[in-house]
């Protein structure tokens, strides 16, 4: 029982030295914020911490305002896509029906379409002292049927023409060559230019466009048949744009160029080379059955 007493008398002491601890503290807090000396002392340090807090809040307020332009940047963008590609679509499906109304209205009108030339095939190999830049080879001339303006192609589509022919070998001019010149258009666009060799293998010039409007970037670029030179409808490459000016990415450089169909030439005659032969009436009295 003394034990017992002992103890609650300890335990009632401690906590009557912890009340006083507790008030001198609250008096030294008051006197601390109302002491002028104390408040100079702790002004700088006060200082200090509000413009960290200051800083940390814009630095977090500035990346969330970056991040969210960042996100209508690229929902812009995304929404530009998508109209681009419906657009695109649009053009798609206005191709085909044009195509094959085409192809109705020509089987209805029973319009001369373009013959089909039948063709020599041969292996074409590089010629490197020859008098002009860009030329081939061919090992098939004139004892195979092979003409001067025979155009060249592959499957990808127009390489060249011929413009030399031996009795076994041929000269292919490739369009590449600066001195090469075929007239072309747009196969959607129908928008019609100069197609022109230049100093790169794999693109050509796109010169002497009359049209105002502009080509459609990708469609293919097929010949005319202007000139009388190449026919219609064969496929020399693809619309290209190079910041505003438009060119050709060539057909001859999509595959390997080894080996070519040599088509014969189709030119449009003359009238005055095609004269029409007259029909002499059969004579008087002979049998016409």
């Amino acid at each position: 029982m003394a034990s017992l007493g002992r103890d609650r008398r300890a335990g009632s002491k401690v906590r009557r030295v912890g009340v006083v601890v507790a008030i001198v503290l609250a008096i030294a807090f008051v006197v601390a914020q109302t002491s002028p000396l104390v408040r100079e002392t702790v002004k700088p340090l006060r200082a200090g911490m509000d413009d960290i807090v200051v800083q940390s809040a814009s630095a977090f307020q500035g990346k969330s305002k970056w991040s969210f332009g960042q996100d209508a940047k690229l929902k812009a963008e995304n929404d530009e896509l998508k109209l681009e590609n419906r657009q695109l679509a649009v053009w798609r499906d206005t191709a085909i029906s044009m195509s094959e109304r085409m192809r109705r209205y020509e089987e209805l009108l029973n319009l001369v379409g373009e013959p089909v030339p039948n063709g020599v095939s041969a292996r074409v190999v590089t010629e490197t002292d020859g008098p002009f830049a860009e030329t081939r080879l061919a090992n098939a001339g004139h004892r195979n049927g092979v003409e001067v303006g025979a155009i060249a192609v592959n499957k990808q589509g127009v390489v060249g023409r011929v413009i030399r022919v031996g009795n076994r070998s041929s000269r292919i001019l490739l369009v590449s060559d600066f001195n090469s010149r075929v007239p072309v258009m747009g196969e959607i666009s129908g928008i019609r230019a100069m197609l022109a060799g230049g100093r790169d293998r794999n693109y050509g010039q796109l010169i002497d466009k009359p049209e105002q409007d502009e080509f459609i970037l990708g469609e293919n670029l097929i010949t005319t048949g202007e000139g009388n030179a190449f026919p219609r409808g064969l496929r020399v490459g693809v619309a290209y744009q190079q910041g505003t000016v438009w060119t050709a990415r060539l057909a001859l450089s999509e595959a390997s160029l080894d080996f070519v169909r040599l088509l014969p030439p189709a030119p449009i005659p003359k009238p005055e080379d095609d004269d029409v032969v007259p029909v002499e009436p059969p004579p008087e009295g002979s049998d016409t059955e």
